[in-house]
């Protein structure tokens, strides 16, 4: 047992810069044919990658005959950047860029032969939207009921079925069940925006893609033409693509088979986009020729985090088989802190940044990664308070996003009924009002002495059919006004705004994740004015008491959940709620493959950091009900025999 309070030796970093390890040289100069290569997280595979196309250039092949996949343009102007620094080539003439962007190039040239105009318009998703909004009033006349999915999320059903090449019957039923009877109305609905894109020459994203698959499976003398044309089909981050993806890739290389594919399995983590595991364990099935080439002299974190990682991993049964070396000094131990509440990991974790910062290291150096985001909410409020400057890469902060400032309407109007914008946001969750009628019903009951006990008479002024969602609004804001700011968002929670976060929101269960935590955090305070009164502090973000006289005023540390941290790296890294049911995920554990995504969810984590890992698991918890629940470690950290080599535990006083 290690007592809390140390110094670090400074974070070492060395990078890979104009100089291959054999293993990389093997990628390199390997023959022509299909080709894995399993790159292991901090291996150099953008180095690797961009010195393989480099040699294929140097050997005779035509940048026009190449086709460089990625998941960003950045990447693909950077890596042929890079080329073009090696062998003097220009490197527009090099087919690389995002599936997106690469798809459209190739349906400029081809698209006429699927009776689209070669001038098609690309709609972004706020114009997709709009359409599909306006598809959905002319297939659906009839007044629909407000939980109906509206024009974004339909368009988000619709493109997951897409790209993971399902019937839209099977999406319903394993993603939104709550819409399973709409699916004929659904289909009608897909159906008509379809249609209406052709008509008008529109083409979304997703359609980049699907008339790109089109091309290839529909007309064969376009689909020999363009695969006799690109001789090699190079694809990066490979663990990344989807069904269509992949499909699309693979009938890309039928004509020479020189498909090199880059990625690694064990940071397969985004099966909730639709991210096809199978693409890459099953590559050398689908090429029985491939050779498997494996990059494992890691640049980026010390052995003491690598052994943590690889052992963890090593549990996973579906992977290919790799272990991590590092090519750094070694650090210090991983460490394993049981903190007794969330609000001791929150007052440790930014007592730890300050020690680091204080040993010479740039906040810009350290980063707080989680799960789920709700996990990180007693955090941001610590480090508020302390001025710590932060940047959350997860998304908006957390008393920023949609569904928290829904809930905190209702308390701010019950604690100030003359609060008109709560109210008009409040309202418009009920079945039946919409804006003109929120408005409305304000305009009546402002006049009163009492408000909220007015909102039952606004009955007399509207349609008998608004009558019960009136009601029902009534009775919850007299309810809610009577009890604690928890109280009043489990009563929230159980009214009528679940139907509407269900038809509202993308990933409503994470979302009522988010509202439970904001309850347990609101039951420290003993009335709603207090909880609202420490809200507001959350407002703005000063954090210059951290930085010293003439430093960079945008210094700041990230916190970011583990999905949007792939592919960074930091010197420190904490990672929160490494507890049971909430690391690995209840939810995600219980599907199939889902305990070995969790898995990889968490050496992802880990590979994040370079010199110094604290893994942080909460020791209690109060639940909803206010009982006080015991936690049990994360099976990731309990399932690590070993502990005297893997990592330390710091005892927190």
């Amino acid at each position: 047992m290690r007592k809390y309070k140390l110094d670090t030796p400074p974070p070492s970093q060395l990078r890979v810069d104009g100089k291959l390890n054999e293993e990389q040289m093997a990628v390199v100069d390997a023959p022509a044919g299909p080709m894995l290569v399993i790159a292991g997280a901090g291996t150099g595979k953008t180095h690797t990658l961009t010195h393989r196309v480099a040699r294929l250039l140097e050997r005779g092949v035509s940048p026009d005959a190449m086709m460089l996949l990625t998941f960003t343009n950045k990447a693909a102007k950077e890596m042929t950047r890079r080329v073009s620094e090696i062998i003097h080539v220009d490197p527009r003439r090099i087919w690389s860029g995002t599936f997106h962007s690469i798809a459209n190039r190739i349906l400029r040239q081809h698209i006429g032969a699927l009776g689209y105009p070669d001038s098609y318009t690309i709609i972004d998703s706020e114009d997709s939207a709009t359409l599909m909004s306006a598809c959905l009033a002319e297939a659906v006349p009839e007044r629909l009921d407000k939980n109906f999915p509206r024009g974004r999320k339909l368009v988000s059903m619709l493109s997951f079925c897409l790209n993971t090449q399902s019937r839209l019957d099977e999406i319903l039923a394993d993603k939104y069940p709550q819409f399973v009877e709409q699916t004929d109305t659904l289909r009608d609905v897909f159906h008509l925006y379809n249609t209406r894109k052709f008509e008008m020459g529109l083409v979304d994203f997703d359609d980049l893609l699907i008339l790109w698959q089109r091309l290839l499976l529909e007309h064969d003398d376009v689909r020999e033409k363009i695969t006799t044309q690109f001789q090699h089909v190079l694809v990066d981050e490979y663990q990344d693509t989807n069904r269509l993806q992949g499909s699309i890739i693979d009938i890309m290389g039928c004509k020479h088979g020189n498909v090199m594919v880059v990625g690694d399995d064990c940071q397969s983590i985004y099966a909730f986009r639709g991210a096809e595991f199978a693409n890459i364990l099953g590559f050398t099935d689908r090429y029985p020729d491939a050779t498997v080439y494996r990059l494992e002299d890691n640049y980026r974190s010390s052995q003491q985090i690598l052994d943590l990682s690889n052992a963890s991993i090593a549990l996973n049964k579906k992977q290919f088989q790799k272990e991590l070396r590092a090519n750094v000094p070694d650090a210090q131990l991983p460490a394993v802190l049981g903190l007794k509440d969330v609000y001791q990991q929150a007052h440790f974790v930014c007592q730890r940044i300050l020690e680091i910062k204080d040993e010479g290291e740039s906040l810009n150096e350290i980063a707080v990664l989680y799960r789920a985001h709700h996990h990180c909410l007693e955090l941001q409020v610590e480090l508020t308070r302390r001025g710590i400057p932060f940047v959350v890469r997860s998304g908006m902060r957390f008393f920023e996003q949609g569904h928290i400032k829904d809930i905190l309407a209702y308390l701010r109007f019950i604690s100030n009924p003359k609060d008109e914008i709560s109210f008009l946001r409040l309202a418009q969750h009920a079945k039946g009002i919409g804006a003109a009628h929120a408005q409305k019903i304000y305009n009546q009951i402002s006049r009163a002495s009492d408000p909220i006990s007015a909102i039952q008479d606004c009955k007399n002024v509207f349609p008998e059919k608004m009558h019960p969602s009136i009601g029902k609004l009534s009775n919850l804001m007299r309810g809610i006004r009577k009890g604690s700011a928890a109280t009043a968002i489990d009563n929230i929670l159980s009214s009528d705004y679940r139907h509407y976060l269900n038809s509202k929101f993308d990933n409503p269960e994470d979302r009522k994740a988010d509202l439970e935590q904001l309850a347990n955090y609101a039951a420290q305070f003993e009335t709603s004015e207090n909880f609202l009164n420490e809200i507001s502090l959350m407002s703005s973000i000063a954090g210059q008491d951290v930085n010293e006289p003439g430093e960079v005023p945008d210094e700041h540390i990230v916190l970011s959940s583990i999905h949007q941290a792939k592919g960074l790296e930091w010197g420190a890294v904490f990672l929160l709620w490494m507890s049971d049911s909430y690391f690995p995920s209840k939810l995600a554990s219980s599907e199939p493959d889902g305990e070995e995504e969790e898995r990889r969810l968490f050496y992802v984590a880990a590979t994040r950091a370079k010199t110094e890992l604290y893994l942080c698991h909460v020791m209690t918890h109060r639940a909803r009900d206010q009982r006080m629940v015991v936690l049990r470690p994360s099976d990731f950290i309990d399932e690590l025999h070993g502990e005297e080599t893997l990592y330390e535990r710091w005892q927190i006083g």
